[in-house]
């Protein structure tokens, strides 16, 4: 499922793509990717990343670190110069395969500086990966199989809805809620509160 649009159309938006916080938005880096690069790994201890400005809907539950080196190559001297002004703030980067990173830089080195044609420079981030749109069926229905073990045919749509947040997992007492009841009609107001979480969602993701 893409992580830039969830509900499918343009899963190879962003790839391999580095944007930074200026404060009220984030804006692409103009930079090319070039090799040496090395995806984002994790970093065996655990390493506190402070972030400016970052989304409200980025947690950090159980967070593992990660760190990627990578080089990036400006062809003008202005591009150079505008990710300078801003690289001290949150960086935003989705590796090859769409995953989104949230974190800031750890190191930045000059490589090569062209008369002002060229700047190529090495730079080094400490990330961490936004793991609502990864993280795949953490809330399981004990009623999305028939007698014979068969999913009902909307099974995987309803997981993906239980996981996005649009769907209801938890009751007001705490307790899970453990049977969707995929067969039964919906009431009206549970109608409306699905497209008011459904409005609130794509808010959230606007404002990335």
């Amino acid at each position: 499922m893409p992580q830039q649009y969830p509900f499918g159309t343009s899963n190879d938006k962003y790839k391999t793509k580095l944007f930074v916080d200026t404060g009220h938005q984030y804006i692409q880096v103009k930079c090319k990717l070039i090799e040496p690069y090395s995806p984002p790994t994790p970093i065996p201890m655990m390493k506190e990343i402070k972030m400016i400005n970052a989304p409200s809907h980025f947690h950090q539950m159980g967070i593992s670190s990660y760190r990627t080196k990578m080089t990036l190559l400006f062809t003008n001297k202005q591009d150079y110069v505008d990710y300078l002004a801003f690289c001290g703030w949150t960086h935003k980067f989705y590796d090859e395969r769409g995953a989104i990173y949230l974190g800031s830089l750890e190191a930045m080195a000059p490589i090569a500086e062209e008369a002002n044609t060229k700047y190529v420079v090495e730079v080094s981030l400490v990330l961490i990966k936004k793991d609502s749109f990864d993280e795949r069926d953490r809330f399981e229905f004990q009623d999305l199989k028939d007698d014979h073990g068969k999913d009902h045919w909307a099974r995987q749509n309803i997981e993906e809805m239980a996981n996005l947040g649009l769907i209801t997992v938890v009751q007001k007492d705490g307790s899970p809620v453990l049977y969707f009841k995929p067969n039964m009609y919906i009431t009206r107001a549970e109608y409306i509160v699905f497209l008011n979480r459904t409005r609130r969602f794509i808010e959230r993701v606007l404002r990335e």
